[in-house]
């Protein structure tokens, strides 16, 4: 498959880059891609909230008066739920929410974002990323000349771009990733994706089985 290129101030060019069907054209698997991201935003969670019970809040060891004669409901504890102070009556307990995918089931959710991708014309390339000094300006018309101002943003580079990170991190709605560390939520949490061809080069190596 072949995709149309564009030069580093993104006009057009007759140039092309080759995509392996393997990886930006084949049929999207939607339940990988919903497991994927399933997995990588569960594993962000700290999991580490934490509430008493009503055996781990201090005190209550006495009753706090006698079962009969006073006219009111018993009690055994001042730590009841149902006193003030008293513990929780589900307490929450730290909880682990880790959640592990084989490499092959994640290299598949990857490709189909980025087939899905293609199929909706969200995916640009460009020859490379240059950028003579670190100016937001720069970023701005590149994205102007590509139609891609004010869209949720995904750029993919081959290495880390000094000048490309310093000029767009003022930006809204634009995220900057190196394309060999890229997950699915990345690929999929944005409008539009766009990448030098050496990005696509690393991809192509990196998820073909």
């Amino acid at each position: 498959m072949k995709l149309k290129m564009h030069s580093p101030d993104g006009k057009a060019t007759k140039k092309t880059v080759d995509l392996d069907d393997s990886v930006f054209g084949i049929e999207p698997n939607e339940h990988v891609v919903y497991l994927a991201v399933k997995a990588e935003l569960n594993n962000l969670r700290q999991g580490s909230v934490k509430t008493k019970s009503r055996a781990e809040v201090r005190g209550g060891g006495r009753k706090p008066w006698n079962q009969k004669g006073r006219g009111t409901a018993r009690a055994g504890s001042t730590r009841s739920p149902i006193w003030v102070g008293g513990g929780h009556t589900f307490a929450i307990s730290p909880k682990v929410y880790n959640m592990t995918l084989p490499k092959k089931v994640k290299r598949l959710a990857r490709r189909s974002v980025l087939s899905d991708k293609v199929k909706t014309d969200s995916l640009f390339v460009i020859e490379s990323f240059n950028f003579d000094k670190p100016k937001t300006k720069s970023v701005i018309a590149l994205l102007d000349s590509l139609n891609l101002s004010g869209k949720k943003l995904l750029i993919l580079t081959s290495a880390f771009n000094e000048s490309l990170m310093l000029g767009g991190r003022n930006l809204k709605n634009i995220a900057i990733l190196e394309a060999s560390y890229v997950s699915a939520y990345d690929l999929i949490d944005n409008e539009a994706i766009l990448m030098d061809k050496t990005s696509v080069e690393i991809l192509n190596s990196q998820l073909t089985d």
